[in-house]
């Protein structure tokens, strides 16, 4: 009698935290952070009930963000995060460095450069559904970062992959993927360490370094 092998779908959600500018008022860093999950329905629930546990403080705030949010209310979600089974990947950029990234000054080509060191991390192992934080919207915007994102993947067996770009007030994985990079973003910017190191299984890179 033969056994039957069923394929998990895994589901990586993508969200980035501060900015590609070069003004005075700019950030020093820029970091994109990932969380791998096979359901996007634990991260759902996780958000749901931490803001029906949590309705005055949250008041009628439209989704979790990390420079919104209230801290104690971050760092339950982080916790919460833990319970499940994950991986978090994320890359940091000191911003000293991107002279060293081709086409710097292209923000949409450097945000796609930026990206793609992500990609080269993140380990594919059967069909997944990527789901980026929507910042572009030219058609053909998407389809650069796309084209350059999946030729970048860890991807040595092929497995089938799809990229969506959404909206985070649409996808609570995409809220998660906020306060993660959000908490990598504090410890580089701030040296507070206090929210990414309630994170147990992660993988933060440093890129373009000296």
């Amino acid at each position: 009698m033969s056994s039957i092998h069923f394929t998990v779908m895994k589901y990586i959600y993508i969200d980035e935290s501060g900015d590609l500018g070069d003004s005075y008022s700019s950030s020093k860093h820029f970091v994109m952070g990932a969380i791998v999950v096979d359901s996007p329905r634990s991260l759902k629930r996780i958000i749901k009930k931490v803001k029906r546990d949590n309705r005055n403080r949250i008041h009628k705030a439209p989704e979790i963000k990390g420079n919104k949010t209230d801290k104690h209310i971050i760092e339950k979600i982080l916790r919460k995060v833990n319970n499940l089974q994950y991986e978090v990947y994320a890359i940091c950029l000191d911003k000293q460095n991107l002279d060293k990234i081709p086409n710097f000054y292209n923000h949409h080509a450097l945000y796609d450069e930026i990206a793609s060191k992500l990609a080269e991390k993140i380990k594919i192992t059967s069909p997944t559904c990527i789901i980026v934080d929507k910042s572009k919207f030219n058609p053909d915007y998407i389809n650069n970062f796309n084209d350059l994102f999946l030729s970048k993947l860890n991807n040595v067996e092929n497995h089938p992959v799809s990229i969506m770009h959404g909206d985070s007030i649409n996808y609570k994985g995409l809220q998660i993927a906020d306060l993660i990079s959000w908490s990598v973003f504090q410890k580089a910017e701030h040296q507070n360490a206090k929210y990414i190191d309630l994170m147990e299984n992660k993988k933060i890179f440093g890129i373009y370094k000296n």
